[in-house]
């Protein structure tokens, strides 16, 4: 037969042709996919090969048993080439040091041969201990076995890239994937040789989705198929455990044991439980017997790796630098697993949290009578291995199953106090009612009740993208991150713990990010943000990722996606919304919605309607867009701009994810950019009484910031200053960013300076254009630009502490992001934000850039370090408290703004030219769209007036259909909007995705039709 298939794989191979129309199951090198079809594979599910046709196909008479065949010898073949030829290089590398061994020896012998009365057995009994305890000396020579198994991986792998690059893509894909299957072959043989401790980090690999799937599918038979220890040793362990009179408590059944894994062996039993009055019950269990010689051997290899980890940091700091991290974590539970008392104390409190909490699954339970260090029994649980079920099993029943796993695991970390840190595929089983089963609580870490609210908070902070957050998290076990790295580290955090997918797509993932990472590197200013993201994985965090990737595993194959890490959150936040909520208040509750949480109830607060049919839609609008999850705390305030009255005043939700207190009409709002306008009234008022001019430029007013002496007045409040950086250079911190004197003076002495021509182009100016009109105020004029701000009102505040004081409200909505999971589109617009970021970047640096290419990769490179200070939740930081960022951060109310814009529009804050001065657009013709940093992408098509915002909220682009006022970012806005009944509009929403959402606008649409002629 097996002649008759070498035929068939000949007549196949001639079918196939050259190298370049073979395809191999995997794909390019470190992190592959396999969604390409190999020839021999498509062969092996019974369809013609690429580039066969299906009469070859069915002429050759292949079957699939036959391809499989044909692929398996192909790398049976290929892996005895490569041992072959590693065994020659290595007794040829051998040789050097035999040669000095050889003679040391003989100078050695010589020595002692000028001893007069040394016999010569001596010399030679000498020589023969010296060479024994060389070749002795297990750490030494596992060692050596380990680096020559690393050594033959790495000189095969780089034999393989060179043939892989001097092919085709196609070629260099089938190179790649029978490499994979011959590497990854050669790496459980040699595993399985070295047994042990290696064994434990194989695998932790074998769950990786990041590697191979080769490699995944290799590696994954160690997870219980480890070669078992004959039945009198088992017997000889309960003899030393349990005395010679075990047998009257177990009775273990005939046959092979049901699994043998790195540590132990696990045979089915019957057990003789004494019960009350001296009555002996029969159990049906299995009992746990650990290998005879596993704690030499594990002793041994730990050291080793140990070693070999330092080895490898210092040839390869790049590849290697946290595998020190992984042997560590992986050696203390290894430790503790070898006593399993351990265990059995892990396992029985696991069970008992989880029937506690009510959580569907099952943990078997705990014989104490028969635990000992070396033997542990525990109940029977009647179950299929997770591969069997996946093969036969309903979808509805994987669902459930990788479900109830994850919800398990999230209810661990975050409520439970202990988390199992083994997952791997072999820990568990499925029921014959399809529950799941978690076994081997061998390594297991018991939390603090700290510890679960760090973990509960990491959640929510990875939930929130809030690297603030993290730092808080990090900070309660002891960790401490900083900031500048934070949301490097919550971005890495958000694709560890993705949403599940097919395989293929998990493995693209980690290509396109490895791909990401390689244009970053190319970056000096940016060389750094891999080994930022990296640290999210270090120290306690680790068995964290160990987790999802088992999570991933077992998802991924049974096909199922599920979203790992809202689940997570959903625990977890449970966790910190009691701990957040004020004393005397009730915790809302949370309810999951499409993209996040609704947290209920909200209460409505409403001035009286009037039977307004605007203020009825948008009640509507609120309550339907807050039960989708599309709004968390809002206030709608709408004035008819001819008569002044109210046609709605509404609020609803809640101020912020992390407090459960109820929005009210009162409720300060951080109104963020739309404090722009109050800073641009504030010095249109200067200029109608004449005490400043547009056109006076900053050398006039403002002579010691001297690289930017050219600006005009005018030029600032329209955004045409040239100035497009973000940050400028040279901010050490948080609390400088919220001093004003400090900033200012920085400006002074700072390189600061436009970057295109003042007057060129309209481009969104964000931190820069509060602190340039400061200036001017402060230092020119020695005006408060606090006092300037406010406009003699008392409904408006700087910050934090002045909502306290000024507004008389404790509570206050802080602009926040929406809480969401890793979602496939949230993978990709982060993919792609990122990739414009490098875009900009690479363009500005080619040569022949223009000056607005330059200008546009300046602008982006002044956010590299100080992108957590753009991140919402920065202004929950003490320094935004006290602080003062004009044009950036205030507090209003919704009612507070209208009313403002109504006295604007009515001509009792400016004069009627002035104010027709100050809404007429700046924009340049014919210029371009405004590259902008992502966070303010809102901003990139907007114009401006003096300070105006100008909005085509009609569509028909003439200067009269155009609101006027402000937006923000987020999703607030306060304009002005003409029509047949002019109408004035207040939205404040404290959430970051209003525009891209969509709620924003349809609340803006909806004016505008109103405004247009509808009846209010």
């Amino acid at each position: 037969p097996r002649d008759s298939r070498a035929c068939i794989g000949c007549r196949r191979a001639a079918a196939l042709g050259s190298s370049d129309s073979f395809v191999s199951t995997a794909s390019a090198p470190v992190a592959t996919s396999v969604a390409a079809p190999s020839a021999l594979a498509s062969l092996a599910q019974g369809l013609p090969a690429e580039g066969d046709d299906e009469d070859t196909t069915a002429a050759s008479g292949a079957s699939s048993e036959d391809t499989n065949w044909l692929l398996d010898w192909q790398v049976e073949s290929e892996l005895q080439s490569l041992r072959f030829w590693s065994r020659i290089v290595l007794l040829a590398a051998m040789s050097v040091p035999g040669s000095l061994a050889w003679h040391f020896s003989a100078e050695l012998s010589a020595a002692t041969m000028a001893i007069p009365d040394l016999p010569m057995m001596a010399h030679v009994a000498l020589g023969a201990v010296l060479l024994a305890i060389v070749l002795a000396h297990r750490v030494i020579w596992r060692t050596l076995r380990v680096l020559w198994v690393c050594g033959v991986l790495m000189a095969s792998l780089m034999r393989t890239d060179r043939r892989a690059k001097a092919t085709t893509e196609k070629g260099s894909k089938a190179i790649w994937g029978m490499a994979h299957n011959v590497h990854a072959r050669f790496l459980l043989r040699a595993t399985m040789d070295l047994s042990g401790f290696y064994v434990k980090i194989a695998q932790t690999l074998s769950v990786a989705t990041a590697i191979p799937e080769p490699f995944n599918r290799e590696l994954s038979k160690l997870q219980d198929s480890m070669p078992a220890e004959p039945l009198s040793d088992v017997e000889k362990t309960l003899t030393e455990e349990f005395g010679k009179d075990w047998g009257k408590k177990i009775r273990l059944h005939p046959g092979p044991p049901l699994g043998s894994a790195t540590i132990a062996q696990v045979h089915r039993a019957t057990l003789y439980m004494t019960g009350p009055g001296g009555t002996v019950k029969e159990i049906e269990g299995v009992i746990k017997v650990q290998h005879r010689q596993m704690r030499g051997n594990l002793a041994v290899d730990m050291r080793a790796a140990s070693l070999l980890a330092a080895l490898l940091a210092y040839v390869s700091p790049v590849l290697f630098d946290d595998f020190a991290d992984v042997v560590r974590e992986v050696t203390s539970f290894t430790k503790v697993e070898l006593d399993f008392r351990n265990e059995a104390e892990s396992q029985q409190r696991a069970r008992e949290a989880a029937l506690a909490h009510g959580v569907d699954i099952v943990i078997p339970s705990v014989f104490t009578n028969l635990v000992t260090p070396r033997v542990f029994a525990m109940e029977y649980i009647d179950g299929e291995r997770l591969s069997d079920f996946a093969k036969s099993a309903r979808r509805s029943e994987k669902v459930r199953v990788v479900h109830d796993l994850i919800e398990f695991f999230a209810f661990s970390f975050t409520q439970a106090g202990i988390f199992n840190c083994d997952p791997h595929p072999g820990n568990l089983l499925i029921t014959k009612d399809s529950r799941l089963c978690v076994l081997d609580w061998g390594q297991a870490r018991h939390l603090s009740t700290k510890e679960m609210e760090a973990y509960s908070t990491l959640f929510v902070a990875a939930s929130l993208e809030d690297p603030f957050l993290l730092v808080e998290a990090g900070r309660k076990i002891g960790l401490k991150y900083e900031e500048h790295a934070a949301l490097s580290m919550v971005q890495a955090l958000r694709f560890i713990m993705r949403d599940s997918r097919p395989i293929h797509m998990s493995k693209t993932d980690i290509q396109d990010l490895e791909k990401m990472f390689s244009r970053f590197g190319q970056i000096p200013e940016l060389s750094n943000v891999k080994g930022d993201s990296r640290d999210i994985l270090r120290g306690p965090l680790l068995p964290l990722s160990k987790t999802v990737d088992l999570l991933h595993n077992v998802s991924t194959r049974l096909d199922v996606s599920l979203s790992l890490l809202q689940v997570f959150t959903a625990r977890g936040y449970e966790h910190v919304l009691k701990n957040n909520t004020p004393v005397g208040l009730e915790a809302p509750e949370i309810q999951k919605a499409s993209i996040g949480f609704v947290l209920n109830p909200s209460v409505l607060d409403a001035a009286p309607a009037h039977g307004s049919q605007l203020d009825a839609e948008l009640r509507k609008m609120l309550i339907d867009a807050h039960a989708q999850g599309d709004v968390l705390g809002a206030q709608v305030v709408i004035l008819d701009a001819q008569t002044g009255a109210t046609i709605s005043d509404l609020a609803y939700g809640h101020s912020t994810y992390l407090r459960g207190r109820n929005v009210t009409r009162r409720t300060p709002f951080d109104i963020g950019e739309i404090s722009k306008l109050h800073l641009a009234l504030g010095v249109l008022r200067l200029v109608e009484a004449g005490r400043l001019k547009l056109d006076a430029n900053l050398g006039e007013l403002w002579p010691k910031a001297k690289a930017m002496r050219e600006v005009t007045v005018e030029q600032i409040l329209s955004h045409t200053s040239g100035i497009v950086q973000v940050f400028p250079k040279g901010i050490p911190e948080i609390a400088k960013l919220c001093n004003l004197s400090w900033i200012l003076d920085h400006l002074e002495t700072s390189e600061l300076q436009p970057m295109m021509p003042p007057g060129f182009k309209q481009h969104y100016m964000h931190y820069t254009y509060g602190w340039l009109l400061a200036g001017v105020l402060q230092r020119g004029m020695q005006q408060d630009v606090v006092r300037c701000m406010a406009l003699g009102r008392r409904d408006f505040a700087a910050n934090r502490e002045q909502a306290s004081t000024i507004l008389q409200h404790t509570d206050v909505a802080e602009q926040t992001r929406e809480m969401n999971s890793s979602s496939v589109e949230d993978l990709a617009n982060l993919f792609a934000n990122v990739g414009e970021f490098l875009d900009v970047l690479e363009k500005a640096r080619l040569h022949g850039a223009t000056a607005e290419e330059k200008a546009n990769g300046e602008s982006f490179l002044s956010v590299h370090g100080y992108t957590h200070w753009l991140h919402p939740g920065a202004s929950t930081q003490d320094g935004f408290s006290s602080g003062l960022l004009p044009g950036v951060t205030a507090y209003s109310t919704a009612g507070s703004l209208a009313q403002l814009l109504l006295s604007v529009e009515r001509g009792e804050v400016l004069q009627a030219s002035t104010l027709a001065n100050m809404k007429r657009s700046r924009r340049v013709p014919g210029q371009q769209e405004a590259k902008l940093f992502n966070q303010h992408a809102q901003f990139r098509k907007d114009e401006w007036g003096l300070g105006a915002q100008l909005v085509d909220v009609h569509g028909d682009g003439s200067e009269a259909g155009k609101a006027w006022g402000h937006v923000s970012a987020g999703g607030s806005f306060a304009l002005v909007v003409p029509g047949r009944r002019p109408m004035v509009a207040a939205v404040l929403l404290n959430r970051m995705d209003g525009w891209e959402r969509g709620l924003s606008k349809k609340l803006l649409d909806v004016v505008a039709k109103f405004a247009s002629g509808g009846s209010a």
